[in-house]
């Protein structure tokens, strides 16, 4: 295989076969790409290898992930600390515990919560 560094002239060509390869949907999500929003080109900030098309939301996230994946526990690649916080969110689909957070409020604690604070802004512009 034969490495080279792509032009960026020819940058446009490249994600279009992509994305064609891809069959017009995102790498990460699979879905397809919108005008709004739309593909780009995901590449490794390590070693600069283009990876695939990407939305542009998704290639954003990606990047976000990863480097808050790097904060995480040290000694942990941050492609094994994805994998595992995958993991454990799918085992914890199912309640293991039934017992809910004091600080979380429902909908309704929510939309009490809102109201209440608007009556309070009203009352002090009075």
């Amino acid at each position: 295989m034969t490495v080279r560094k792509l032009k960026p002239s020819e940058t446009a060509g490249v994600l279009k076969q992509i994305i064609t390869k891809q069959g017009n949907v995102c790498g990460i999500c699979s879905k397809p790409f919108t005008a709004r929003d739309y593909a780009v080109l995901d590449h490794c900030h390590k070693s600069g290898f283009i990876r695939g098309a990407l939305h542009n939301s998704c290639n954003g996230a990606e990047g976000r992930i990863k480097s808050k994946a790097q904060m995480g526990h040290k000694g942990v690649t941050p492609t094994d600390y994805v994998i595992g916080l995958a993991a454990y969110l799918t085992v914890h689909k199912k309640i293991h515990y039934p017992l809910i957070m004091h600080s979380h409020k429902n909908e309704d604690e929510k939309r009490l919560a809102k109201n209440a604070k608007a009556r309070r802004t009203r009352a002090k512009a009075k």
